[in-house]
This record gives C-alpha cells, sequence and structure tokens, in this order.
C-alpha cells in the first residue's frame, strides 16, 4: 500500500556531530527528523561503516562495468578483422514510458522523449552488433504537484547490443551503461533535495535491454525495446520506497546516415 500526504509532513536531514567514547575516536551520525520526531542515532550505522560499504559496491559495479566493456571490445575487435564486415551509423528519435520499480507511493509511470547516435558493425548474415550514445529521462511520477512521487532522472547512456537478424526483423539484447547527470524530486508536491542527499541515486547505472524491430527500408527502422536495471539505483527510503530499480519502455525509430565497408571506400 503507498503512503498517504499526512503520513511524512517533511524528510530533512539533521546534521548533528556526536562525540562518542569509540576506540575509532569521535564518529559523524546522521538523524532523520519524521513528522518532528527525530529517529535515534543509535538506529543508523556508524558512518564509517556506510563509508567502507558503499566503497566496495562502487569497485564491484566498477569491476563489472569494465568486464562487460572488455567482452564486447574483443568481439567488436575480432568482427573488424573480416574484410566483408560493414558498419553503418545514424541517429535515433523516440519516446519511452519509465518508472522505478520499488516505489511504494502508487504514483504512475512518466513519459519523455530520447535521443542520440548509433554504431553498428555487421559479424555475419545474421549479427550485427550495435553500439549507441543516448540522452533520455528514467524516473516516476506524470507531472511534480500532481503525482505523489516525483522523480526526474536525466542520463547519458551507452547500450551495447548484439542483434540477430531475419528478414527484415530484427531481435536485440546485451547491456547497458547509464550515467546519471542530474536529478529533480518532488514528494506530494514539495521540492525534496534533503531526501535527494540522504538517499542519493547511484551515478552508474548497469542495465540490461531487449527489444524487437523492423527495417522499414535501407535507411529507416522503428523499434521497441525494454530496459531494466540490474542493480539498484538507490537503496530503500522509508515509506516511500524499496530499493528502487529503473525500468523503460521506448519505440524509436532510426535513420541511416551513411554505410561502408571496414577498410573500403564508402558505399
Amino acid at each position: 500500500m503507498g503512503i498517504k500526504p499526512d503520513s511524512v509532513i517533511s524528510y530533512r536531514v539533521c546534521a548533528q556531530r556526536m562525540l562518542s567514547v569509540s576506540n575509532h575516536g569521535p564518529l559523524k551520525t546522521v538523524g532523520i527528523i519524521r513528522s518532528g520526531k527525530a529517529i535515534c542515532p543509535h538506529q543508523i550505522h556508524g558512518l564509517q561503516g556506510m563509508q567502507f560499504f558503499k566503497e566496495n559496491n562502487v569497485v564491484n559495479t566498477l569491476r563489472k562495468n569494465l568486464a562487460i566493456i572488455a567482452i564486447f571490445n574483443c568481439v567488436w575487435l575480432c568482427a573488424q578483422h573480416n574484410y566483408k564486415s560493414t558498419y553503418r551509423a545514424g541517429v535515433k528519435l523516440g519516446c519511452s514510458r519509465h518508472t522505478l520499480a520499488g516505489d511504494l507511493t502508487q504514483s504512475r509511470p512518466n513519459q519523455s522523449l530520447l535521443g542520440g547516435f548509433w554504431f553498428q558493425l555487421k559479424m555475419n548474415k545474421k549479427w550485427t552488433a550495435q553500439t549507441e550514445l543516448l540522452l533520455l529521462d528514467k524516473g516516476i511520477g506524470a507531472y511534480a504537484g500532481k503525482s505523489p512521487h516525483f522523480v526526474n532522472l536525466h542520463y547519458f547512456e551507452v547500450p551495447l547490443l548484439f542483434q540477430y537478424h531475419r528478414k527484415n526483423i530484427y531481435f536485440e539484447f546485451g547491456p547497458g551503461l547509464g550515467y546519471l547527470i542530474n536529478c529533480a524530486e518532488h514528494l506530494y508536491g514539495n521540492v525534496s533535495p534533503d531526501l535527494v542527499f540522504t538517499y542519493p541515486f547511484v551515478r552508474n547505472e548497469l542495465s540490461f535491454n531487449v527489444g524487437i524491430g523492423c527495417k522499414l527500408n535501407d535507411k529507416w527502422a522503428i523499434g521497441l525495446r525494454l530496459s531494466h536495471s540490474l542493480l539498484p539505483v538507490r537503496d530503500a527510503v522509508p515509506l516511500v520506497s524499496k530499493a528502487s530499480y529503473n525500468r523503460l519502455l521506448a519505440l524509436s525509430i532510426a535513420f541511416q546516415l551513411k554505410k561502408k565497408k571496414a577498410g573500403d571506400t564508402q558505399e
């Protein structure tokens, strides 16, 4: 069940220094004030432990991202050795409908535009590898102030896709690496920078994509793609959300700008 407006008046950071007698020296703790009552500091993990845990998560995520990039690059370079390999490049424009899986406020999905560039390499008669550079929005809530919970996340995203072609139809799948540029959040119409500060969204997102498309002619193609975060983009927020995952459904149209064979002149 979702939360009601009167159940949460505000979240704000109570930046208070507490000197504790500890072998590790003074610790800095953060308390959260809800409905005018502060949560006991001892209910919150020590800052040093939290920092250590987050640093480990960042390192593990970075290693996974680098491993994915390395695997893709190996496939890409191997394909380039085939003299019949063909490069294609173009632009893409579309619209998406997205939400945050794990939200408890029963907010509706949001919709937005997306756009960017794509670069495709032919591996054989049936398979191609494609990478893209997209600018898109994710989040939840139809309108700020009209939705219980509104979150707008701006991403640069680089999907790394493998595509199987059957006549004019193609199927695609692969990971995506996203970087959060900025974000905005409103809780029951109120701007919540304190909530973003206390429970920040992770900068790097690792997602998985699966989709289907149709080639209209030599220049134009249309595609439908579903994307979902593999790792949480935000930890659980009491009474607001569980661990949050981005979920996005995008409909796009792609236009080919040029086509040429590797190591050959443009066709």
